[in-house]
């Protein structure tokens, strides 16, 4: 399955604090689950990213809600962002689990969305846990039920869709990097040449927080192998400032800062190309390890990823293969 989008509100909220908590909450079980969640207030919060336009917004979050394979929306608090995104969901078949605490009212017309496979009351957040875990076991087993040329023409389908970018999704993602001019053009050229995953983009700027000289760097020398002098004749730095822009940003990745490039290379294969896209292929080319269990959720630890031995040659081969568009060019 593609990722879950966590849907809540973020305008005019008594407590946003608390309510950021939650939504982490809610990503954490997903996570559970064997699932990748996507965090809208990561990306597009109006406090966070305050100079994001409200058309870049209503874009991005759309894009990701259309691409999603599962929406878990908090319907305790009103809210027409949730509204919007669950309709979006339903014009796109996606399912999704409205969840609220058992003592709040939730919208009748939200409830009763047909895109709504199950509504998830909890009066604690044990509950919650348990709950929430088996519904999202229960609609990823009815998502995994489809005929095999389905799932193919899916997997296909997500692997195109994480490779571009609406223009005004990569738009907004610069201006959230802090990111203009040259460099700016050279991340661009590189989406839009393929060398660089949109989803990657995505994930760096929203998951990963990556910003300004950083994610410049870093696409610049680690996704699309330029060296550190043509770096720094581009972001007008030293050749040793750009460095320890790089090392930085491998730290912010949970990365070894002197991480050689085949490293770096199947991070870049299996943390940014392959989770848009991971719950299909578990289906179509994962070992009897990695299939879901029999409540239909895919367990921490059975994630379909090879061996240790095995990864550096399976980064290799997916460069191979084409996803770079040039020959031993590895990119997100």
């Amino acid at each position: 399955m593609a990722d879950v989008y966590i849907s809540g509100a973020l305008t005019a909220i008594a407590d946003r604090a608390r309510a950021r908590v939650f939504y982490e909450l809610l990503a954490e079980i997903v996570t559970e689950c064997g699932l990748r969640p996507y965090l809208p207030h990561r990306a597009t919060d109006p406090v966070a990213a305050p100079d994001l336009d409200p058309r870049s917004v209503y874009e991005i979050d759309r894009a990701r809600v259309a691409r999603s394979g599962l929406v878990i929306a908090y319907g305790g608090t009103p809210s027409f962002g949730v509204g919007i995104e669950v309709e979006i969901a339903r014009e796109h078949g996606i399912p999704v689990i409205i969840v609220a605490e058992r003592d709040r009212t939730v919208s009748r017309i939200l409830v009763g969305s047909p895109a709504v496979v199950d509504v998830v009351r909890f009066t604690d957040l044990a509950v919650l846990r348990q709950a929430l875990g088996s519904a999202i076991a229960r609609a990823t087993k009815t998502s995994g039920d489809q005929a095999p040329d389905a799932v193919v023409q899916r997997f296909l389908g997500s692997l195109g869709a994480a490779r571009q970018l609406p223009e005004a999704e990569i738009a907004a993602l610069l201006r959230v990097a802090e990111l203009d001019g040259d460099p700016a053009s050279a991340i661009r050229k590189a989406v839009a040449d393929g060398k660089l995953f949109g989803a990657g983009l995505r994930d760096l700027v929203g998951r990963h927080a990556l910003r300004g000289a950083d994610l410049a760097a870093f696409v610049l020398h680690d996704v699309l192998e330029r060296p550190f002098a043509d770096i720094a004749r581009l972001l007008g730095a030293d050749p040793r400032a750009i460095r320890r822009r790089v090392e930085q940003a491998r730290l912010k990745l949970q990365l070894a800062a002197d991480a050689d490039l085949a490293v770096i290379g199947q991070w870049l294969v299996t943390e940014l190309i392959a989770p848009p896209t991971r719950a299909l292929q578990l289906r179509l080319f994962g070992n009897p390890r990695s299939a879901p269990a029999a409540d239909g959720a895919v367990r921490p630890g059975q994630n379909g990823m090879e061996n240790d031995e095995q990864r550096p040659t399976q980064a290799e081969d997916h460069r191979q293969a084409g996803l770079a568009v040039e020959e031993g060019e590895p990119r997100a």
